[in-house]
């Protein structure tokens, strides 16, 4: 036998008013419906917990330790249905969204205040992000691959290319003679100050495509997001593997000098996912709209 969140709904409302009758009237059910619930909890937990009277239910000492084990929890989630109320009435839909922080901080970020509906972001990997989608966790997702997810579109966002950059003070006088010379260069990079975040896809695939095997060093910086990286580099030495569409402001201001796209470049393929069947395609459209036009100055064409 299953227990039923409302039979406690009416067991808290019976406690409180102190007849059936009031229950009722604040449940908005019928008097015959609040003892149905009633009699359903105290057959599921094993023993009474009322004594009933002609004019009143008083609660027994069993009723009152279970209205303090389920009064905060009840009231939580009768806050948690106020607030969804009050947001439908003021008719703003919810969208969530799943995609990298560096894409969030780019092109959306400034956005945000603009729009006309409520918004939930995930800033997570696409390896974190599969889930949130298939399971309806977020309307919308960027990923770097088409997953095969059931009730799951994807449209095609665009392509960038991932660059090996160096901070403003960094020495770089000898890189150039050294590209001919692929062991050289590898060994030359290796000596330098590294920065990444704790996710090395693209740092290791950058390194296996162009040397042939993994870096078998650690960056000295693990930074939360490639924002911090840029703001590093921009007043320091040291180097980092990240998307072209992050730092080509900061290369032309200077801040950043774009070294190398490599022997083998790396590009990274981005695409919209978005639940088939969701409710909110105009909030979906307008995400994609404003992502998509920012992304566009940047992708490879």
């Amino acid at each position: 036998m299953k227990t039923d969140l409302e039979w406690f709904r009416t067991f808290k409302a019976v406690f409180e008013t102190g007849t059936m009758s009031d229950a009722a009237k604040e449940l908005n059910i019928s008097q015959p419906g609040v003892s149905l619930h009633l009699n359903a909890l105290e057959a599921y937990i094993g023993y009474p917990l009322f004594r009933r009277n002609t004019r009143r239910m008083v609660p027994n000492e069993r009723a009152k330790m279970l209205y303090q084990q389920v009064c905060n929890s009840l009231a939580k989630l009768e806050e948690v249905e106020n607030n969804f109320r009050r947001k439908k009435r003021q008719g703003r839909a919810t969208l969530s969204v799943g995609l990298y922080p560096s894409l969030y901080r780019q092109f959306l970020e400034n956005h945000v205040p603009d729009l006309n509906f409520n918004l939930i972001l995930h800033l997570e990997t696409t390896e974190n992000l599969i889930p949130l989608l298939a399971h309806g966790t977020v309307d919308l997702a960027i990923f770097n691959q088409e997953v095969p997810l059931r009730n799951v579109g994807y449209e095609l966002l665009g392509t960038t290319r991932f660059v090996l950059v160096a901070g403003a003070g960094t020495d770089i006088a000898e890189f150039g003679g050294l590209v001919e010379h692929k062991k050289k260069l590898a060994r030359w990079l290796e000596s330098q100050l590294w920065y990444n975040t704790t996710d090395r896809e693209q740092f290791n695939l950058f390194w296996e495509l162009n040397f042939g095997k993994e870096p078998d060093f650690s960056p000295n910086y693990i930074l939360p997001d490639k924002f911090s990286i840029m703001r590093c580099l921009s007043k320091n030495e040291g180097m980092a593997v990240l998307p072209e569409y992050l730092c080509r402001d900061a290369i032309a201001r200077n801040e950043l000098v774009r070294l190398w796209e490599g022997y083998h470049p790396v590009e990274n393929t981005l695409y919209f996912g978005y639940r088939k069947n969701g409710q909110l395609s105009d909030e979906v459209q307008e995400i994609k709209r404003l992502i998509g036009e920012g992304f566009a100055r940047y992708a490879l064409h």
